[in-house]
């Protein structure tokens, strides 16, 4: 049980809910916030708090994100003045149900067992039946079972026999039940038998193979469901369940029998996003706009206004923080004291989340729907009464503020939540890299450098009207939930909230990860003019992987839009470009990563980022960036380009009518355009070379040709 897990993997594939085999070997699972290591009361535990993504924590309705501890120990020698030493994250043992390798006999274990139990028999035939063998440790069975709402149980045994669960719960002494293998390589060859013994020997009660256990009818009853074994709400995650004491709420969903490494067991949901500074002023020096983008240092000036007689930063008080916390600069106290006057005094009100939507909505109540300072003189007396500032001097950046707020005018609320999509969401990252002068921002999370589109060839001038290089970039990837069964499956998010925590919490965990980029906008004209010439041929190409889009969305419950050849060009363009970059700068394709920058409403947007974000020093060290320069970039496209112009598998591929998940791609397959799951936002879907560079027959069809 001692193999470490990365803190990134804590997030992301192993986040809370997944199963993960440990040396023992074991099956664990990872248990629920209620069990992390972090006290917000606690002050050591500050430093894995991360306070400033308010883009993010809005749209996830949370006040901060958490990230994963990492485990200290004290070496020899060591002063003892160290904090946070020995935090683990928990475990629960899962799933309960062993075997014992030699006899078979079965025995249940609880989710608080750091050990498995110990098997003496006896043993159950051949010659040998009846006696004891020497003690064995028993192994956890590899056949689990779930539903598609999340919960998670062990597969029903005892039901699945017909018994009565009171009587045969495997513990009892005289009676037990017996996993054995019949030699067959089909599940028909897994035969669970009931066994008890009296005065006269073993006497075997019941005997069932799994056969059918793993059948699943269209409409989505199993062979479980018609022996009206239903989910029962199950979570060993959080320790509700039969390995635990504590009631669990019946779910009734269908429950399915699945093997316990199956890879639709799990699907962690991990929203990510770009940092995006919140401050723009042309005026501004840099150092000043760096140090307002210090998150901690930040925190120590509104403290120091909130101390204030008028509620204002005071060079004086400007001044003492920046000798202490930042004596190196030579930024002048009076410029960052007015800076901070004028740009985020009003985060003290905009910050916390509650206060925040409180302040949206009085100015929608309000008669003229604008911000007042009766308003805000309000809102300060019930979330910061001891602030005695003039609301006044508020005015004018709350208002700015609001207006920023993605969404506000249109919906009447920037405060972000799970319903807006991501192309809105998205908007402003976009713009952030499209912004042609990088003046007036600030440049310690995001350095974006455009490059004049006119020093590119003329494949590149032709076909985009944008390349910026993104030399600094910081990536928050947030978990806020799990499904199982099937990835992205319509469960609310109150419900989600039940699967990862007993109580809501107001944070949920997250990695920060920072790289570089390579950002490239297609040009819009060209893109509307290759629509209108062959846009409706695509359509028609297109037409049967919708509609097996459409089927997988419908056997999800969810719902999800027809794919555009657009899209499906700007998708398959992302994914031959990482293959070309993977072979002419030396990262593992593991490493890049795509992100779709796509809307054909306003605001439209028509562009890719091409990025590395790895938690260790992978993806830092400048080749990226590098490979956007012009000459290397003008090179890697055409590259790219004329090995997207033959697959080894084709002319089958490039002739395919659907292949890939859900035959949601045309000409795209391992040999050509699909990538590692990590680095596509789409499951490696919605894919086709034709857009590229068209068919056999229709060369001509393709964008690029």
């Amino acid at each position: 049980m001692t193999r470490p897990i990365r803190r990134s993997q804590a997030v992301s594939p192993f986040g809370v809910g997944a199963m993960v085999d440990f040396p023992g070997p074991v099956s664990l699972i990872h248990a629920g916030l209620d069990a992390w290591p972090f006290d917000d009361r606690n002050p050591d535990h500050r430093e894995f708090r991360v306070d400033d993504e308010p883009r993010l924590a809005k749209r996830l309705g949370v006040d901060f994100f958490v990230q994963p501890p990492d485990y200290r120990q004290v070496e020899g020698g060591g002063t003892g003045s160290a904090v946070n030493l020995g935090l683990k994250l928990p475990f629960l043992r899962f799933p309960l149900w062993h075997s014992c390798p030699r006899c078979g006999r079965m025995f249940e274990s609880k989710y608080h067992h750091r050990s498995a139990p110990e098997c003496q028999g006896p043993i159950g035939s051949g010659a040998e039946k009846g006696r004891t063998h020497s003690k064995r440790r028993t192994i956890q069975v590899r056949f689990v079972s779930a539903c598609q709402s999340g919960h998670l149980r062990d597969f029903p045994w005892i039901e699945w026999l017909g018994l009565d669960r009171s009587e045969w719960d495997g513990i009892r002494t005289d009676r037990w039940l017996r996993l054995i293998s019949t030699g067959s390589a089909s599940i028909a060859g897994v035969v669970i038998v009931a066994e008890r013994q009296d005065g006269t020997g073993i006497i075997e009660v019941a005997r069932k193979s799994l056969a059918g256990a793993f059948s699943v009818e269209p409409n989505g009853t199993t062979a479980l469901t018609s022996m009206k074994i239903m989910c029962d709400g199950q979570n060993p995650a959080l320790g509700l369940g039969d390995g635990g004491g504590d009631p669990t709420d019946p779910c009734g969903q269908n429950l399915r029998a699945v093997l316990r490494g199956a890879s639709n067991l799990y699907f962690g949901d991990v929203r990510s996003s770009i940092y995006v500074p919140d401050i723009e002023d042309n005026g501004l020096p840099q150092p000043v706009l760096d140090l307002l983008d210090d998150h901690t240092f930040k925190q120590e000036l509104l403290n120091g206004a909130l101390a204030a007689e008028n509620g204002i930063l005071g060079p004086k008080a400007a001044g003492v923080i920046l000798r202490r916390r930042h004596p190196e600069s030579d930024v002048k106290p009076e410029v960052l004291a007015t800076a901070v006057n004028t740009h985020i005094l009003h985060e003290i009100l905009t910050h916390p989340r509650l206060t925040a939507s409180a302040l949206v909505q009085k100015v929608k109540a309000a008669a003229d729907g604008k911000v007042s300072s009766k308003i805000l003189s309000d809102l300060i007396r019930t979330a910061n009464p001891d602030w005695s500032i003039d609301p006044e001097l508020l005015v004018e950046s709350v208002t700015t503020w609001l207006k920023r707020r993605e969404g506000f005018d249109s919906e009447g609320d920037p405060q972000l939540t799970e319903d807006v999509s991501d192309n809105t969401y998205r908007a402003e990252e976009y713009r952030a890299f499209c912004r042609d002068g990088q003046d007036g921002v600030p440049k310690v999370n995001l350095l974006v450098r455009s490059k004049a589109i006119e020093n590119y060839s003329d494949l590149v001038r032709r076909n985009f009207s944008r390349i910026a290089l993104l030399d600094k970039l910081r990536e928050t990837r947030a978990f806020v939930g799990f499904s199982r069964i099937y990835a992205s499956s319509n469960i609310p998010p109150a419900q989600r909230w039940k699967l990862i925590s007993r109580t809501q919490r107001n944070w949920l965990p997250a990695a920060v990860v920072r790289g570089e980029g390579i950002f490239l906008r297609f040009d819009q004209e060209r893109l509307a003019q290759w629509d209108r010439e062959f846009g409706a041929l695509h359509r028609e190409r297109l037409r049967q992987v919708n509609r097996n889009l459409q089927a997988q969305a419908s056997r999800r419950q969810i719902h999800v839009d027809d794919a555009s050849p657009v899209l499906v060009l700007m998708h398959t363009f992302a994914h031959v470009l990482i293959s070309q970059l993977v072979f002419d700068c030396g990262y593992g394709s593991s490493s890049l990563r795509e992100r779709i920058y796509f809307s054909d409403t306003e605001p439209k947007m028509t562009g890719i980022l091409i990025y590395t974000a790895a938690g260790d020093s992978e993806g830092t060290m400048g080749g990226l960036v590098r490979m956007g320069e012009p000459e290397q970039l003008d090179r890697t496209i055409a590259r790219a380009l004329d090995r997207a112009r033959w697959c080894s598998s084709d002319p089958v591929c490039i002739e395919s009518t659907g292949q890939g998940p859900d035959n949601c791609n045309l000409a795209a397959c391992h040999s050509c355009g699909l990538l590692p799951e990590t680095s596509c936002e789409m499951q490696n879907r919605l894919l086709d070379r034709g857009m590229l560079i068209g068919d056999l027959n229709r060369p001509e069809i393709g964008f690029f040709s």
